[in-house]
């Protein structure tokens, strides 16, 4: 005669399973997000080969960030780095990391601004920002010292002025990716770094929660000139890569 399971043994198995899952989902979750980093990352590369193939058909400079012109309505409008990357793109889910698809709404915010024209090519989702120190002077090629640690794009967002020391259109980055950032560069390649959460939180464009991150690796910890310490925080990728007596820093001019 088969013997049922007394209560005190089912316990121990409902125990030992909750252990597991308790365990592995983690670590399934973890999987799952550098899957989606992956992705990203991979997005990040095709936005880079889009911009060198932008530099070398317009004068070996960059696209501007944005600028202000009108649509076929006559309306005023921003026509922005994605739309002119677009014809070397031909898709515009690249522009969204899997992670954060609806980070913001580049169109709706802007219209929301009083701009009634929105963005110009009617971009709207996106998850990614750029490094305005170079994108808003259209920045030649040759004039940029180490094209191979000086930013172009990454996981980031754009702010509202406010809370966090943020100004309007402020790019701070996003360490989407359990505290990984991934970004393309001004020679094409994409590569990781690293962010921590500050603690301050302010909004995003379309007013939604954006939370700051201090920049821990690579050329964007510190101004050149500036010392490290464990209170200094740059929370976006704006400026040139440089080298000063501590290493790798960051200026706003080449």
């Amino acid at each position: 005669m088969k013997r049922a399971f007394t209560l005190i043994e089912l316990l121990v198995v409902i125990a030992i399973i909750a252990i597991l899952a308790a365990i592995l989902f983690p670590v399934f979750a973890r999987a799952r997000e550098k899957a989606r980093q992956t992705s990203c990352l991979s997005n990040m590369k095709q936005m880079g080969t889009a911009a060198m193939m932008y530099v070398q058909d317009y004068d070996e400079r960059f696209p501007l960030s944005y600028y202000q012109t009108v649509n076929a309505a006559g309306q005023p409008c921003y026509f922005t780095f994605l739309a002119a990357i677009e014809p070397y793109v031909k898709n515009r889910q690249i522009y969204q990391c899997p992670s954060e698809p609806r980070a913001m709404d580049i169109d709706a915010g802007f219209r929301g601004l009083g701009v009634p024209g929105g963005e110009c090519g009617g971009f709207a989702l996106a998850s990614y920002n750029f490094n305005y120190a170079l994108t808003n002077i259209s920045a030649s090629i040759a004039s940029i010292e180490f094209p191979a640690e000086t930013a172009l794009a990454s996981d980031g967002n754009l702010a509202l002025p406010g809370a966090c020391g943020f100004g309007l259109f402020d790019s701070p980055v996003q360490a989407r990716h359990n505290d990984i950032v991934n970004a393309c560069y001004a020679d094409g390649h994409a590569k990781t770094f690293t962010a921590k959460l500050s603690g301050c939180s302010g909004l995003n464009i379309n007013r939604n929660a954006l939370r700051q991150y201090c920049v821990t690796s690579g050329a964007y910890t510190r101004w050149c000139n500036q010392e490290p310490g464990p209170t200094v925080c740059r929370d976006e990728l704006w400026g040139f890569a440089k080298q000063d007596q501590w290493g790798w820093c960051t200026q706003g001019a080449p």
